[in-house]
């Protein structure tokens, strides 16, 4: 199965949807991993990662995804994961081992959906690929 524009933006999006609601799920367990002092920040996080995965899905429920959108979803995952590295370095020492492996992850997961969005950018005709 190739994995077309469509299925990886639509893939991306249930997997930060679910991202974002397990994290407000788990929000009174996960702050203390992260070095936090309450669970705003993961709030905040969360509800950012809802409002992305809406706003990719509804990309995915187009008709057809331009190259401009996916290499600005791939731009926007780049940047996240690039963050999550940054987070890592800036507050390595603040970090409970299990919110280390928490961002890795995120951040890998991240990347890879990233990877696929590029190379079926690359394979998206400049005006748009039909599902």
């Amino acid at each position: 199965m190739i994995l077309t524009a469509h299925r990886t933006v639509l893939l991306d999006a249930i997997a930060t949807a679910a991202s974002g609601v397990l994290m407000l799920a788990a929000r009174n367990i996960l702050y203390p991993f992260f070095g936090l002092t309450s669970p705003r920040l993961l709030d905040i996080v969360a509800v950012t990662f809802i409002g992305y995965a809406a706003a990719i899905a509804i990309v995915a429920a187009r008709p057809a995804i331009s190259r401009a959108a996916l290499m600005a979803i791939v731009g926007v995952n780049v940047a996240s994961a690039v963050a999550g590295v940054a987070i890592l370095i800036a507050f390595w020492a603040e970090l409970d081992p299990i919110g280390r492996g928490l961002i890795i992850l995120v951040a890998l997961i991240v990347e890879a959906f990233a990877t696929l969005q590029f190379a079926a950018a690359r394979r998206t005709p400049a005006r748009a690929q039909l599902a």
